[in-house]
This record gives C-alpha cells, structure tokens and sequence, in this order.
C-alpha cells in the first residue's frame, strides 16, 4: 500500500479505534467545567468540516479527503459489517497498527495531549471523534504525507469539548504562537514532527502542514479561500451525509489508468456503510460524442476474477491522452502502435477488460474492442497480427474463428463477430470466444449482475468483481512470489500475513455497477450483489 494511502488509514484507525494514544492515564485537574472554559474561545464563522479543507489539499496527485457525519459512529458501524468483520479476522488492521505511518499518528496525538494544560485521557479519544468530522491526505512525494484534522464541536458533547479545549491550550517547550487573520495558531515541534493548531468553540483544526492550516483556518474565519466543496461532485456526496454515511475525494495521477483511459482527474465516492451501496462520481476532462451500447458480458468468462467495460473508448481520443505526456501526437502514436488505420475505423467506443486468473505469477489478462464493421476489421487483421507478434502462429479455435500467437507466448489474438480480443495467453483467448457463442457460462449469467449492468445499455463505464476469487488470485500470487523470488519474505510470512486476510474476503459477495455519464459528469453506484453459486 502508498504511503499516502496507508496514512490515512492510520490516522483514521488512530482515531477511531479506541486506541491508547493520548497523554497519560489521568484527566485534567479539577476546575471549571470544560464547556465553561470553551466558551472563553472564539466561535468560527463557518465550522462545517468539509467547507473548511482547502482544496490546495488535492493539489497533488494521490492526495485525498474523507468526510463523515458521525465518525465514530461510522468507524463502528463498519466494524460491524461483513468487510470490516474481513479486515479484522484477516489481521489488516493488525497490521496497520504496526505501521510507521501509524507510529507517526500515535506520535502526534501524544505529542498534543502532553503539551497542553487539559490533556484528554488515552482511551477517551475515539469518543472525542463522534460528531462530524473531515481528514485530509495530501501527498508529499518522497516525505510523509501531509494530514489535516477538521473536527467540528458540538458543546453537548463532553469529550469533543475537551479535545478542543486540550487543542486550545498548549504551552511550554516546543509550543509558539502566532495569529493569523487575528486567530491564535498554535505551533508544536516535536523533535521533526510539526504540528499546527487552531481551535474554535464550534471547531477544532490541526495539520502537519502549515500552508494547509493557515488556509483552513482563514476558511473557518470566512476570510476567503477555496474549499473542497468547490468541486461540484464531492459536494452531492457531502450534503448526503448523514447517519453511517462517508464522502470520500481523491485526486489521480495525470499518466494513471484512469486517467489515460477514462479521463478523470479526481473521483468522488459516497459510502452508505450500512447497505454497502457505493455512489461514484467524477468530471471528465471532455464530454465523449458518442457511448456505445453494452455488449461486452457474453463474452466474458463467468469465472473472471474482475471484470470494466468502456462504453467510450475512442480510440483517437485514447491515443491522444498516450501521447499527451511525452509531447506527442495521436497520429505518432499510432505508427509508435503499428496499428492499421483500417482496423481502427472498424471500431466502435466500447472496450473490456478481465481478470481471468492468476497462474503462479503470471496474470492472465483479456481485453476486447467493439468492433461495428467485422468485414473491414478482418481484411485488417491479418496486418495487425504481423504488426504485433513475433512469428504469429495460426491455429483454429472455434468453426470460423482463428487465433494468432506470439511464438514465444504472452499475447494472442483473435477476431469474433462483435470484438477483436486480445489475451496474454491462448486458454483465455479460447475461454472468451467460447463464451461469446454460447458454449460456456459467461458473467451474463451472474445472479443480480444484469440488473445493474444490463446488455444494451449506453454507460459510460460498468465494473464488476468476484471477491472470493479476487482473494484466491490474491493468495495464489503472493505465495508464488515467496517460493520462486527473492522479495524479502517467504511462504510463511504469506501464510502469517496475507492468508488471513485472503480467507476472510472469501466470505464477502461479489460486487457490480456502473457509472451514466451527462456533458463531463459520470455519476453511478457499485453495490454487493447474491453469493454466486
């Protein structure tokens, strides 16, 4: 897992968990109460958590924020479902907890409980997270990722009140302040570790970094400033919150899959806890002219690990966006390809991709391009063949169906009615032309799939995942890297670490769906669907 992904596990896990992680065993000493001493601060003009992480966080790639009305009450609700059920039985979180990038969050919330004069006791800190509640991620390349806490406060609720009042009061060694827009900002060093702090009646922040800090702060004094929910489909997803219920808004990697294939700069995800429906938006860089209609199940095996289907895969556009981040053309880029231009202009919009398996190391891919004139694409591509293998060999595998493959393995080729598949091997190969004329089960027989990803359709993007076999292929994989390479482990650290995990994602059901798309905006939900038999 990326640094930066795993430190907001972290940091959420730290939080969350019920962790001892604060400073020592006792509460402050008796005095006023803390929602009397609370009310000597300030009250922030905007304390919304959302509305106060400055979209400067996903100014990175890798960078990410995630939102919850009710985070502990989420956190826990999680736990309870049959996924976080997984991770705690496959040892996951286990593991998290012995991770740098949970001793650095540990660190932190220690660091902060000890220099302040109303420290919050260890195992009260989840209880300080319920209400609502922000985290941001932003990335940092080769440093630690950089992370903001926006918790707002609700006076009603003790041990909220007191982490803002623990955050409100820090002094000694290692602690300046100073005011920005007129509001105290605490700074706390730690040896390298950095922490900035501003606290509200109504809202607590706290960041590694400052400029993000400085930022959030001007926010919550409505001084000025861009927030995350300035970008239109993250902001659906935040007014929804509500009851166990998460946003979720992740900036890509410019050269990523999902941003040479798909186009998509940021994703936002709506996570409905309780139900396991998963809502997924994002903006396109262009609006697509054409979507082609959804065709792709039948010839894909009903066993596929995995399983995405472009419904506007246009094969220009595609070699634009290849081309892009080297400076070249789409017309460069398809004498780089050797890809006949006969063929291309027999394509439609829509290409898949499957996961058939895993054997040892290897992974058994397949993809697919619609075609929309089969006569044109078979004068082209016996071309196409010559283009792209060294030595193609023929061979026959269905009446009026011929397959080319590399001499020397990995790709083979072949042309059905409706698509041109490629494969890294001729058993995939052979499996999807079977599917598609009958002779084999095909994912259009999955139980449930074809409500969410029916034929025909005209949908920007449908996915699909068989989780237990994810886990087989997961499991299978690692322990072949163990036996036949030098990675630094061995059978038994799989055994110990990843079995567990695998194991327990075997109990979880597959889970399909699929994205519409309206102008640049693609907007859809992906949710559990029957165990299949």
């Amino acid at each position: 897992m990326r640094s930066r992904s795993l430190a907001a596990v972290a940091l959420i896990f730290a939080m969350l968990s019920g962790c001892t992680c604060g400073g020592g065993e006792k509460e402050a000493k008796k005095g006023p109460a803390p929602s009397e001493l609370l009310k000597s601060l300030p009250r922030a003009a905007v304390s919304r958590p959302t509305a106060l992480v400055p979209k400067a966080v996903l100014s990175s790639p890798r960078s990410m924020v995630v939102a919850a009305a009710e985070a502990r009450g989420t956190w826990d609700a999680f736990m309870k479902t049959a996924p976080g059920k997984a991770l705690v039985e496959g040892r996951a979180l286990e593991h998290v907890s012995l991770s740098a990038q949970m001793e650095r969050a540990l660190s932190l919330s220690h660091d902060l409980a000890s220099a302040s004069e109303h420290p919050l006791a260890a195992d009260r800190l989840a209880e300080a997270l319920s209400g609502p509640a922000a985290i941001g991620v932003a990335d940092n390349d080769d440093e630690d990722a950089d992370l903001l806490l926006v918790k707002e406060v609700d006076g009603s609720q003790e041990f909220v009140v007191r982490l803002a009042l623990m955050a409100s009061t820090l002094k000694g060694f290692g602690v300046s302040t100073e005011q920005h827009e007129g509001h105290p900002l605490h700074k706390l060093r730690r040896g390298t570790r950095i922490l900035h702090v501003a606290a509200f009646q109504n809202v607590l922040i706290a960041s590694t970094d400052e400029k993000l800090a400085r930022a959030a702060l001007s926010l919550a004094l409505g001084k000025g400033g861009e927030s995350v929910e300035s970008v239109a489909g993250y902001k659906k997803e935040v007014d929804k919150l509500q009851g166990h219920r998460l946003a979720a808004l992740m900036s890509l990697e410019p050269d990523g899959p999902p941003a040479l294939l798909l186009g998509l700069s940021q994703l936002a995800l709506g996570l409905d806890v309780d139900s396991g429906q998963m809502q997924l938006g994002g903006e396109l860089a262009d609006s697509p002219d054409t979507v082609a209609a959804f065709r792709a199940l039948a010839y894909v095996p009903k066993d596929a690990v995995l399983f995405s289907s472009l419904g506007a895969a246009n094969a220009e556009v595609f070699l634009e966006r290849l081309g892009g981040s080297g400076g070249n053309s789409a017309e460069e880029m398809r004498k780089a390809l050797v890809l006949p231009k006969e063929l291309e202009d027999a394509l439609t919009d829509e290409a898949f991709y499957g996961l058939l398996g895993v054997s040892d190391t290897r992974f058994n891919h397949l993809l697919g391009l619609g075609l929309k004139d089969s006569a044109a694409a078979a004068k082209a591509f016996p071309k196409l063949a010559k283009n792209w293998l060294d030595e193609p060999e023929k061979q026959d595998i269905a009446p009026g169906i011929s397959s080319f493959c590399n001499s020397t393995g990995g790709l083979c080729l072949a042309l059905a009615k409706d698509y041109l598949l490629a494969a890294t091997d001729l058993e995939s190969l052979t499996a999807a032309v079977e599917a598609g004329l009958g002779k084999r089960p095909a994912l259009s027989d999955v139980k449930g799939f074809q409500q969410v990803g029916k034929s025909g359709d005209t949908r920007f993007l449908t996915a699909y995942v068989d989780t237990a076999r994810a886990a087989d292929a997961m499991l299978t994989f690692f322990r072949a890297v163990g036996q036949g390479q030098s990675q630094g482990f061995d059978t038994g650290d799989v055994d110990a670490s990843v079995a567990p995990l695998c194991e327990a994602m075997k109990k979880l059901p597959p889970y399909g769906g699929g994205l519409a798309v309206d102008g640049t905006v693609v907007a859809g939900q992906f949710q559990p669907l029957p165990v299949q038999q």
